[in-house]
C-alpha cells in the first residue's frame, strides 16, 4: 500500500504480534553480527509497510532492545521516535507538488541519493541504514542503479526493502537481498487481535475472508462497510446481465467507490466465476464444453484485470477501462449458459 504522505511527515514505528518472531530473529542476528546487507522485506499485507520499517530500524538501532521491543529511552531511540536519526533514510514515493498527487514510481534520484549517502561516514558508530518502500515501485532504471550498491554496500551499511509484490521487483535485485517473509497471523490468532480492535464477533470471519486473511486488511474493509459495497455491487451486476442497466451507469456508479475497492469489487467477481465454472461437473456435453472454455476465459481475464485497471485514480481512463473488463466479463458469463 502507498503511503499518501508528503517527504516530511511524521512516522510512528510500530508493529503487530505476529511480526514478534521476525522482528527477534532479526535483532538477534544483529547482536550476533551476522545481519545480512541487504534483507528483502516480503510482506504479505499491503497495510502498515512504513510503521512496520520504522519499528524494525528503530530496534535495530537501540542500545537496550529485548523481545522485538526498543527500549524507548536510548539517544537512538529517542532520535528515531522523533524522525531525525541521522543514520537512517526511508526511500518512498513522494507527494508531488506541481502534479498535486503521489508519484508513480520511486525516482532515480531518490537511488542515486541513497548511494551517494550510503558511501559517507556515519554519524554514530552504529549502523547505516536505508530502507525503500514500497520496492516494487522502483522502475528498471532505478533498480538496476542500485545493484552494485546491494552487492557491495559501504561498512555497516544495511538495506532494507519492503513489498507486499515481491514478483514485480527484478530477478537481480531480489537475488542479492536475503528474503524474509512476513505473512498474515493464524486465523484465530487474526480474529484475536480484530476482536481487539473493536470488530463484532459476527463481522470477523466476513471480513477476513473478504480480506484473503490479512486482518489488517479486513480492518480497514469493515471502516469502509465493504459488506454493503459488495451487496450493492451484487445487485447493481444482477440488473447488468439482465440488461436493465447500461455498462456506463454501472462503471460509473463503481467508480464513486474509489479505483482500490473497485479493483477489489471486479477481481472478487471474476474469482468467483472461475471457481464457478471450474468445480462444475465434467461430463462430456456441449454444455460443459461452454462451461470448460468461459471458464479459461475467466481465468485469463482474473490475469489481466490488475494491470488494465491500474491507470491512473480519477481519470476518465479507468472508467473506459472499467467498462471494458464488464463487457469481457458479461460476455464469459453468457457464453457458459448458452
Amino acid at each position: 500500500m502507498i503511503d499518501p504522505v508528503d517527504e516530511n511527515s511524521k512516522i510512528e514505528p510500530a508493529y503487530l504480534p505476529w511480526h514478534r518472531p521476525l522482528l527477534n530473529q532479526l535483532l538477534s542476528l544483529k547482536q550476533q553480527q551476522r545481519l545480512p546487507h541487504a534483507i528483502l522485506i516480503d510482506a504479505s499485507s499491503e497495510i502498515g509497510g512504513a510503521e512496520f520499517i520504522w519499528h524494525l530500524a528503530m530496534l535495530l538501532l537501540c542500545d537496550d532492545a529485548t523481545d522485538a521491543v526498543p527500549c524507548g529511552e536510548c539517544h537512538s531511540c529517542h532520535l528515531m521516535l522523533a524522525n531525525t536519526y541521522p543514520d537512517f533514510k526511508y526511500v518512498r514515493l513522494l507527494y508531488d507538488d506541481k502534479k498535486k498527487k503521489i508519484n508513480k514510481n520511486i525516482k532515480i534520484e531518490q537511488i542515486r541519493k541513497l548511494i551517494y549517502e550510503a558511501n559517507l561516514t556515519t554519524s554514530y558508530n552504529k549502523l547505516n541504514i536505508f530502507a525503500i518502500h514500497p520496492a516494487d515501485k522502483m522502475n528498471i532504471e532505478s533498480a538496476n542503479s542500485l545493484l552494485k550498491t546491494l552487492e557491495e554496500p559501504g561498512a555497516q551499511v544495511l538495506i532494507l526493502l519492503m513489498t507486499s509484490r515481491k514478483g514485480k521487483l527484478p530477478v537481480t535485485v531480489r537475488s542479492r537481498c536475503q528474503i524474509w517473509p512476513l505473512d498474515h497471523p493464524q486465523n484465530e490468532e487474526a480474529q484475536y487481535w480484530l476482536l481487539g480492535q473493536g470488530m463484532d464477533t459476527e463481522d470477523i470471519d466476513q471480513y477476513l475472508e473478504y480480506a484473503g486473511g490479512d486482518p489488517q486488511l479486513a480492518l480497514k474493509l469493515k471502516s469502509e462497510d465493504y459488506a454493503g459495497v459488495v451487496n450493492q455491487f451484487k445487485q447493481q451486476f444482477t440488473q447488468y446481465l439482465k440488461n436493465e442497466i447500461d455498462v456506463s451507469i454501472l462503471a460509473s456508479k463503481l467508480v464513486s467507490n474509489g479505483a482500490p475497492l473497485v479493483r477489489r469489487l471486479i477481481k472478487m467477481a471474476i474469482d468467483a466465476y472461475c471457481y464457478q465454472l471450474c468445480g462444475l461437473n465434467a461430463k462430456k456435453n456441449t454444455q460443459a464444453d461452454l462451461q470448460k472454455e468461459a471458464a479459461q476465459s475467466a481465468i485469463a481475464l482474473s490475469g489481466q484485470v490488475n494491470q488494465q485497471l491500474m491507470v491512473e485514480e480519477n481519470n476518465l481512463n479507468f472508467q473506459l477501462q472499467l467498462e471494458d473488463v464488464l463487457i469481457s466479463l458479461k460476455q464469459i458469463v453468457k457464453r457458459s449458459k448458452h
